[in-house]
C-alpha cells in the first residue's frame, strides 16, 4: 500500500470513529429529550403556586437552564426542530429570569403566560420528530499523525530563467542544512516525498509563470507549500502569487538569511504542536460533542464543567483558545472572562463565547469585558473547527512576534524558560524525567572577529537548523542569548539527553562554513541538568550552566552532565 493510500485508509477510519462517537452522543441526547421536556412542563405548572418569590425565581432558573441547553444543542445533535422550538423559550425565560428579582410568576402578563403555553406545546411537538444525521460537512480530513522526529525539509527549486542562479541557490540552501533538488521535469521528484516526507517548493517567476505548469500537473507537488520569488514586486505580481496558492512571496534580490527565515517559518507551521483548546461548558453531552469534533481535527482539549476550575486548567495546559458558554453555574461567562483577563499571561488568549444570545448590546458588552467573538449555538462540527482553527492560528502567529528570537525564529530566553517550567510541572505529576541542555558555540567571538558578524549570524542560523531538525517534535529549542542555545527535552533522562547532544555535537563539527577568507568549522560545548535530580527551574538551569562551564574548562567540544 502506498503512503497516500495508507493515509486515505487512516483518515477514513478516523472519520468513521468520529461518526460513531457523535452518533452515540446524538442517541443519548434523543433518549433524554422526553424527560427534559417533561421537566419543563412540570416546573412551569408549579410556578403560579410557588409559595415565595425566591422559589419562583429558582424554578425560572431551572426552566431556563433546560431550554437554554436544548436551544444550543438540538441542531448539533441532529434535532434541528428542538433548537428552533426551544430558542424563543430560551429568550423569554432569560428575560423573565433577569426580571425575577422584582417579583415571581405574577410579573408575567396573561398574554405572556399564554405564549409560554404555546411555546412549550411546540417544544413537545418537536420532540416527536425523528432525529437526523449530524452534519459533518466542511470538516476536512483528520490530520496525519505527527512525526516524532524532525527531518531536514526538502526544498525543491523549480529551474528558473538562469541556470547559474538556480544552482547557486541550491548550493546555498544545502549549506544551510536543507536537502535541496532542482526540478526540471516531474521525473525529478525525490522518492522521499512520495513516502510522506516534508517538502517546500521554491519557484522564481521573474521571467513569467510558465515554470508553474509543473505544479499544476503534478499532484505530488501541488500539495506542498509554495514560495514564489520574483524581481517584479508590484501589486499584480503579489496577486498572482496569491492566486497560485503561494504561502510566501519573496522579492528579489534577497538575502539568503531572509529566504531561510521564510522557509523556517513554514517548517515551524508544519512542526507546531496541535492547537490546545479549553472548553468551559457545563452541559456534559454538548462539551463531549465539541471535544469529539476538535480532537478529530487533531487538537488537544481540556473540558471544565465548573468555572472555578478554569484557572487550574489554564496554568497546566497553556491553551491557544478558550471556548466558553455564556451562561454557567457559579458565574456567567462575562464574569469568568474578566477573571481570566486579570492575569497578564492570559490577556491575549482568544476567548470565544458559545451562546444562543442574540442581543447586540450584550455581545458588545462581552467584547468590552474581554471576549473576542461570539459563536452562535447550535454549531455544526465543521463550523466549530473552522472558527477555532482560524483564531488559534492567528494567536500563535502573533505570539511568534513576541515569543521568538528575531534571527533564528527559536523561542527567546523568557519563553524557553516558561516551557521548562511547564514541563517540570507536568513531570511533577507524572514522575517522568526532564532534561535541560545549554549549548554554546566554542570560540564564537573569534568567528565574529575573523570573519565578520554577517558570517557569524550565518553560523548561528546553520547551527539552529541542525539542532531543530535533529530533535523531536516534543522538544523545545530556544536561543538563550548570543551564541547560546537551550533545549528542553521532556521524558528524557540525563544519559539519553547526553547521547542526543553528542550526536548533535559530532554533526555540528562536520558543517563547512563559507567566508571570503575561506571555509572553516566550529564546535560547541554542552551542559545538561536533569529532573528529578534538580527540582526547580533555577536549580536546573544553574546545573546546566555549571556543567557547560566544566565542559569549556575541560577543553570544549564535549557534553557534560550536571552533578548535585
Amino acid at each position: 500500500m502506498t503512503a497516500i493510500a495508507e493515509f486515505g485508509a487512516s483518515a477514513a477510519a478516523k472519520h468513521d470513529a468520529l461518526v460513531q462517537r457523535l452518533a452515540g452522543l446524538s442517541a443519548e441526547f434523543g433518549e433524554s429529550l422526553a424527560a427534559k421536556i417533561h421537566e419543563v412542563r412540570r416546573i412551569w405548572s408549579l410556578i403560579p403556586n410557588a409559595p415565595s418569590a425566591e422559589e419562583a425565581r429558582s424554578a425560572l432558573v431551572k426552566i431556563h437552564d433546560i431550554v437554554h441547553t436544548l436551544a444550543g444543542a438540538g441542531k448539533s445533535f441532529g434535532f434541528p426542530r428542538i433548537s428552533t422550538a426551544a430558542a424563543p423559550l430560551d429568550g423569554l425565560f432569560r428575560l423573565v429570569s433577569e426580571q425575577a428579582g422584582r417579583g415571581h410568576a405574577e410579573s408575567l402578563t396573561l398574554e405572556e403566560i399564554a405564549q409560554v403555553e404555546i411555546l412549550i406545546q411546540a417544544l413537545e411537538n418537536a420532540a416527536a420528530a425523528p432525529g437526523e444525521a449530524i452534519d459533518l460537512e466542511d470538516m476536512g480530513d483528520a490530520p496525519a499523525a505527527a512525526e516524532t522526529h524532525h527531518r531536514p525539509t526538502y526544498v525543491l527549486v523549480l529551474a528558473g530563467p538562469s541556470e547559474t542562479d538556480t544552482v547557486s541557490l541550491r548550493d546555498a540552501l544545502e549549506g544551510c542544512g536543507y536537502r535541496t533538488k532542482v526540478l526540471r521535469t516531474a521525473d525529478d521528484m525525490p522518492a522521499e516525498l512520495s513516502r510522506g516526507e516534508r517538502g517546500i517548493v521554491l519557484a522564481d517567476v521573474s521571467a513569467g509563470d510558465r515554470h508553474l505548469e509543473l505544479l499544476r500537473h503534478n499532484m505530488s507537488l501541488a500539495h506542498l507549500p509554495l514560495i514564489l520569488c520574483s524581481s517584479q514586486t508590484g501589486f499584480a505580481d503579489r496577486l498572482s502569487a496569491v492566486r497560485h496558492g503561494a504561502a510566501a512571496f519573496v522579492a528579489r534580490p534577497f538575502e539568503l538569511e531572509h529566504l531561510v527565515e521564510r522557509i523556517a517559518a513554514l517548517e515551524e507551521n508544519d512542526y507546531d504542536r496541535p492547537y490546545r483548546v479549553v472548553i468551559a461548558e457545563d452541559d456534559g453531552p454538548l462539551s463531549s460533542f465539541y471535544q469529539a469534533a476538535l480532537e478529530h481535527a487533531g487538537m488537544e482539549t481540556r473540558v471544565i464543567r465548573r468555572p472555578s476550575k478554569l484557572l487550574d486548567t489554564l496554568s497546566g495546559f497553556d491553551p491557544d483558545i478558550i471556548l466558553m458558554d455564556l451562561y454557567m453555574p457559579e458565574c456567567t461567562g462575562l464574569d469568568l472572562a474578566q477573571i481570566v483577563r486579570q492575569f497578564p499571561a492570559y490577556t491575549t488568549i482568544p476567548i470565544l463565547f458559545l451562546s444562543t444570545e442574540s442581543r447586540l448590546d450584550l455581545q458588545l458588552r462581552a467584547r468590552h469585558l474581554g471576549a473576542d467573538d461570539f459563536l452562535p449555538k447550535p454549531l455544526q462540527p465543521g463550523q466549530l473547527i473552522s472558527a477555532v482553527t482560524s483564531r488559534a492560528n492567528r494567536y500563535r502567529e502573533l505570539k511568534k512576534l513576541t515569543d521568538r528570537d528575531s534571527l533564528t525564529g527559536l523561542l527567546n530566553h523568557t519563553n524557553i524558560l516558561r516551557n521548562l517550567e511547564r514541563e517540570l510541572s507536568v513531570a511533577g505529576r507524572t514522575e517522568n524525567p526532564v532534561s535541560f541542555a545549554m549549548i554554546d558555540i566554542d570560540h564564537f567571538k573569534s568567528v565574529n572577529d575573523t570573519y565578520g558578524h554577517v558570517v557569524g549570524d550565518q553560523v548561528i542560523l546553520r547551527v539552529t537548523h541542525l539542532v531543530r531538525n535533529r530533535l523531536r517534535q516534543v522538544d523545545y529549542v530556544g536561543r538563550y542569548g548570543g551564541e547560546e542555545f537551550a533545549v528542553v527535552m521532556p521524558n528524557t533522562d540525563a544519559a539519553a539527553a547526553k547521547e542526543v547532544m553528542d550526536k548533535l555535537r559530532e554533526a555540528a563539527q562536520e558543517l563547512e562554513h563559507e567566508s571570503e577568507q575561506g571555509s572553516f568549522r566550529v564546535t560547541f560545548s554542552c551542559g545538561i541538568g536533569a529532573y528529578p535530580a534538580f527540582k526547580s527551574v533555577l536549580d536546573l538551569t544553574q546545573a546546566a550552566d555549571d556543567a557547560l562551564y566544566r565542559a569549556k574548562r575541560a577543553g570544549r567540544n564535549q557534553v557534560v552532565i550536571g552533578e548535585i
